[in-house]
Parts: structure tokens; C-alpha cells; sequence
């Protein structure tokens, strides 16, 4: 069974594989431009590597293709407030 984006995603963080990671996003992008999930993602690789306005630029572009993806609102809340207490989103699961 694949795994998903943000299966992938996670895992490669995890190991400190933020180029890998920021390639599988890049292809989750061009199959669903759409999608709020490649942003939310790639934001999280950005402030993983301390680069917080990238970080931010994209968990907003994660929010503007769907406001109601919670795991962007949680990441920007995360980021805005600087609470590091607040885990990181990667699914809505996360958000509970």
C-alpha cells in the first residue's frame, strides 16, 4: 500500500531529508495544484529549517486554497505565537 503525501512527508522530516522531502512535494503539487495539503506540508519543511517567512507564505497559501483545512490554521497559529508546545500539523488527525 503507498503511502500518503503526508506520510512521506513526515517520515522524511523526521530524518532530516528536507531536499527529498521538498521533491516529493513538488510532484504532490503538479498533481493537484488545487490541493491545500503540498503548502501545508512544504511550510513545515521551511520552519524545520528556520526559514519562517517561507514558512508562513506558505501556510497561508495552504489556507487561501481552503480555509477550512485545519492543519494550516494550526501551523499558523503555531508559528504566529511562537508556542513550540503546539505540535506540528500534518493531518487533520494532528488537530485533534
Amino acid at each position: 500500500m503507498e503511502r500518503t503525501i503526508e506520510e512521506k512527508c513526515r517520515y522524511l522530516i523526521a530524518q532530516g531529508e528536507y531536499d527529498e522531502c521538498k521533491a516529493e512535494i513538488e510532484m504532490a503539487m503538479k498533481r493537484s495544484p488545487d490541493s491545500p495539503i503540498p503548502h501545508n506540508l512544504l511550510g513545515i519543511v521551511y520552519e524545520k529549517q528556520y526559514e519562517k517567512d517561507k514558512a508562513l507564505k506558505h501556510y497561508r497559501a495552504s489556507y487561501c486554497l481552503d480555509p477550512t483545512y485545519l492543519p494550516a490554521r494550526r501551523n499558523m497559529e503555531r508559528l504566529g505565537t511562537g508556542d513550540v508546545s503546539i505540535a506540528f500539523a500534518y493531518t487533520e488527525k494532528d488537530c485533534r
